[in-house]
């Protein structure tokens, strides 16, 4: 998979294949979300510096099996096509994901993770192996120095040689069921003022445990975030210089702060829930948690939260101003759909 296309190099043209709920929206009318964002608990392993849910892992809260099983069959009947398991906490601590996972490979829903990797254990490898599309395991660091200081992990199995391991077993079983898998196994790297001086030593980490990618971001919204224009440009031109020395490793970096210029209209394509039951319009919901959240899926069915008149208000109501306050994907995505569906340049009823 290294060195050959993948989906990698189409990630800023796959909100395309939304064109159809994208002439939905315009229309006013709410299309079936394509992706689900579920976080299972807020229990964590690892307390990192600038953590947006800090305060909500606190509560140490996740879904019971019977409650994670309703919203996922909650997912399946309204028409979702992949799902992410991520946080708030660690989502491979929950104890009843395999078998939410063996439910959504029986369904043929594909999947991806988003994890610290502490706890990447033989079966969740395997079902990654067999159904996954992604594994991205934040490691924020390259030597287990800034690891520690940066990740703050609780005990050793959440250390840094355990999440190595656990990268390179499943890099090898992954390489062991090609072509058959999918799985595509990438570092994300939020870089602020902590970890900065790990950027290049990262990526030539990300090459010597063979992953298909490395994904840098900088923090934004948060106290140790990396302000400094020149340090930026000195960054810039270092991860440069490494896409030409390292051209097998796809290494993917947008240092620019994104904005928004017109209020998020393609906001329901996904949706997110957290180990509560609520779902929120988008995974920034941590500092808008009121203005964000459309209903309760342990209360009401999703179906009716999804097309109810609150959930119409809610996403009316979008601030444009908090949305600026990070960088999302969704920036661009809203700015290209715009012009390719409002504005018809792309003239997509021609082949």
């Amino acid at each position: 998979m290294r060195g050959q296309k993948s989906v990698l190099d189409y990630l800023q043209l796959r909100i395309l294949s939304c064109y159809s709920e994208a002439l939905l929206l315009k229309q006013g009318k709410m299309p079936k979300p394509r992706m689900a964002i579920v976080y299972p608990t807020y229990v964590c392993n690892h307390s990192c510096l600038g953590c947006d849910y800090i305060r909500l892992n606190k509560t140490k809260h996740s879904l019971s099996e019977r409650q994670f099983m309703k919203v996922i069959n909650q997912l399946i009947d309204i028409g979702v096509q992949g799902i992410e398991f991520c946080g708030g906490g660690e989502p491979t601590l929950h104890a009843s994901l395999p078998k939410v996972l063996d439910k959504l490979i029986k369904h043929n829903i594909t999947f991806g993770f988003l994890t610290n990797g502490t706890n990447l254990n033989q079966k969740l490898q395997e079902q990654l192996v067999k159904k996954g599309s992604y594994c991205r395991v934040s490691l924020e660091s390259a030597t287990e120095k800034i690891f520690n200081f940066y990740k703050r992990p609780i005990n050793k199995k959440a250390g840094f040689e355990n999440v190595l391991k656990n990268i390179k077993n499943l890099v090898s079983l992954r390489n062991s069921c090609l072509p058959q898998t999918k799985l595509q196994i990438s570092i994300k790297y939020t870089v602020d003022n902590n970890n900065f001086s790990d950027v290049t030593k990262a990526v030539k980490f990300a090459e010597e445990l063979k992953v298909d990618s490395i994904q840098f971001k900088l923090a934004r919204n948060v106290d140790s975030e990396l302000k400094d224009s020149r340090l930026v440009k000195k960054l810039k031109k270092e991860v440069a210089q490494m896409k030409h020395d390292y051209p097998d490793l796809r290494i993917m970096a947008n240092f620019e702060k994104s904005q928004l210029k017109d209020k998020c209209w393609l906001a329901p394509l996904q949706l997110v829930v957290d180990p509560y039951g609520d779902v929120y319009i988008c995974c920034y919901y941590h500092h808008r948690i009121k203005n964000h959240c459309l209903g309760n899926m342990l209360k009401q069915d999703l179906k009716t939260i999804w097309h109810s008149k609150k959930t119409q208000k809610k996403l009316a109501e979008i601030d444009i101003n908090d949305c600026n306050k990070y960088d999302c994907r969704f920036h661009y995505y809203n700015e290209l759909m715009r012009k390719v569906v409002i504005d018809d340049i792309g003239q997509l009823n021609f082949i």
